[in-house]
């Protein structure tokens, strides 16, 4: 039987391509999905509501978007055992009925120490997905979300390598990627997705989800030229980023 698949990022990584790439082969990401208004996360609905809910419960009032401290994802996992956590179980068992399942929420570094809890790890397979710096810098800027590359940087690293240590430190083995390998080495990324998921990804199923050229980044200098020019107009609304 297939694992279960949870991508853990920190955003903007083509994780919904990933997603929906998986979808290709069978991986359920649930009835409803997440609709931004250029595109289909393919983050299921409810996981994206009980991560709000769980953050909410265990008193979390930061930004996570705009916001990282491993100091406060450790004390949010302490506090596991002061909520009760039926409801999140009783998700799982609908999750595993309709398996196998893929989870994709970038609260999940915040969550996932608790989730983990509900969840067998001889049943889940790993995915860790970042970004090249520049490229995820443009992405930010122009989409409005101002900070400066140091920021990018620092908050980007900083969740992966949280995530890796969550890995590590439970001895789970992970695929990690950043975005442009899916996009540069196309047959490369679908090839260790296929050998370790035991998949049957093709080049046709990528060229289903992904609708742009491929090996080119998908940012462009001009792209590059635009998020300056957002970044500069607006440099007093960063907010410390």
């Amino acid at each position: 039987m297939k694992k279960n698949v949870i991508i853990l990022t920190h955003g903007w990584t083509g994780s919904s391509v990933f997603t929906g790439l998986l979808g290709r082969i069978g991986y359920n990401y649930g009835d409803q999905t997440f609709q931004k208004c250029d595109y289909d996360t393919h983050e299921n609905i409810e996981l994206v509501e009980l991560n709000k809910k769980m953050l909410k419960d265990l008193g979390y009032t930061g930004d996570h978007e705009h916001e990282f401290s491993q100091d406060v994802i450790d004390d949010l996992a302490k506090k596991a055992d002061s909520i009760d956590l039926k409801i999140y179980k009783d998700f799982v068992e609908r999750c595993q009925n309709n398996r196998p399942w893929i989870w994709k929420d970038p609260r999940l570094t915040w969550t996932i120490r608790i989730w983990e809890k509900l969840l067998s790890f001889d049943e889940t397979a790993y995915i860790i997905l970042t970004r090249d710096d520049e490229q995820a810098w443009i992405s930010s800027n122009i989409r409005r979300h101002i900070q400066s590359m140091k920021f990018t940087k620092d908050y980007n690293h900083g969740i992966t390598s949280s995530l890796r240590k969550f890995l590590e430190e439970h001895q789970q083995q992970y695929l990690e990627f950043e975005f442009e390998d899916l996009l540069l080495r196309p047959e490369y990324t679908i090839k260790e997705l296929n050998n370790f998921l035991d998949g049957e990804l093709t080049m046709d199923d990528v060229k289903a989800i992904y609708k742009y050229p491929l090996y080119k980044k998908s940012k462009t200098f001009k792209d590059k030229l635009k998020a300056l020019a957002i970044y500069l107009k607006n440099y007093n609304k960063r907010d410390n980023r």
